[in-house]
């Protein structure tokens, strides 16, 4: 399912790109070469990616520093698909901006 973001909140676009970026920045070229980075989307499933613990919360952390949120560790393992982690990263940018406009 595809959701439409608030003003100021990432597109899927943009928050699939800031993921891509992050895994040809992380993964070593084996491993980068068996991601189809095109191919990347909502539905993907994250255990689909050659990511250990240690990748998936450095490619956490780089989501966190371009969107400025918190992932918190426990939630990174827990999602399942490329969907998820971006619906949980534009619910904490909208959160962010609301408590802002207060």
């Amino acid at each position: 399912m595809t959701t439409t973001p608030a003003a100021g909140t990432p597109t899927d676009d943009e928050l699939l790109t800031a993921l891509r970026d992050a895994l040809i920045d992380l993964l070593d070229p084996a491993d980068l070469a068996q991601v189809d980075l095109g191919a990347l989307n909502r539905g993907t499933p994250l255990l689909s990616l050659p990511l250990d613990s240690i990748t998936l919360v450095a490619a956490m952390s780089r989501l966190e520093s371009t969107f400025r949120v918190f992932i918190p560790e426990q939630k990174a393992f827990g999602f399942t698909h490329v969907g998820d982690l971006a619906d949980f990263v534009r619910e904490r940018v909208a959160a962010k901006a609301a408590r802002a406009d207060r």
